[in-house]
């Protein structure tokens, strides 16, 4: 049997910098007609996304928590395996600050004020807000890819440190929920001419999907 490895189908989890900056936050989603197609189509306004600017060098960490339970018969042979929970968290850090897209996600809109230049941030108790975000990827030589959470939330933040030999920065954990039983979606695009998995030759997309439990 021919070699059947393909580098098409190896990609780099690099942002796209020139979509802008690779990571954007928008809308909640009920639905899913503001859903991305694909890789590369210009997002569907409905999302109203806008840049969250320079994110940190270790990019995006999706951390799927799948739980199950051995239901077993009376001579404790397994019967059938349950899924009981499935979760999905993805962890980055944001490293503009003063971001006011930034800031309302990590700190919750009514708990930012901007007048003019200014911005002022409070600390107060209050479940934070839910929104959407897409993350571009430069997959390296032609390919790309794009990640997308209908429904996310901030649901820890790092300890913030104020120090003369680093940034101000935001390490957040984001929980994803469920919208049309998807939690988090990936989709990929080869070049084309290239084989893809389905046996066409035109390049195309795959897609990943994080379903709810």
């Amino acid at each position: 049997m021919a070699d059947a490895r393909n580098r098409d189908f190896v990609a780099v989890g690099a942002p796209n910098v020139k979509a802008s900056g690779g990571l954007l936050l928008g809308d909640v989603q009920k639905n899913a007609t503001n859903f991305p197609k694909d890789a590369s189509s210009e997002l569907p306004t409905g999302l109203n996304a806008k840049p969250a600017g320079f994110i940190g060098e270790d990019g995006l960490t999706k951390t799927v928590d799948r739980s199950t339970e051995k239901i077993k018969d009376w001579n404790k042979d397994t019967v059938i395996v349950l899924e009981t929970d499935h979760s999905v968290v993805v962890k980055f850090t944001f490293l503009e600050a003063a971001n006011a897209n930034v800031l309302k996600a990590v700190y919750g809109k009514d708990n930012v004020k901007i007048e003019g230049k200014n911005i002022q941030v409070v600390d107060a108790a209050g479940e934070l807000p839910h929104f959407s975000f897409v993350g571009e990827l430069n997959g390296g030589e032609g390919k790309k890819g794009r990640i997308f959470v209908p429904d996310g939330q901030v649901t820890n933040v790092a300890d913030i440190t104020f120090k003369k030999d680093d940034v101000i920065k935001y390490e957040v954990e984001i929980e994803c929920f469920p919208v049309d039983n998807k939690k988090f979606i990936a989709h990929f695009e080869v070049p084309k001419g290239t084989d893809s998995p389905s046996g066409s030759t035109n390049g195309g997309a795959g897609t990943e999907s994080g379903a709810a439990a």
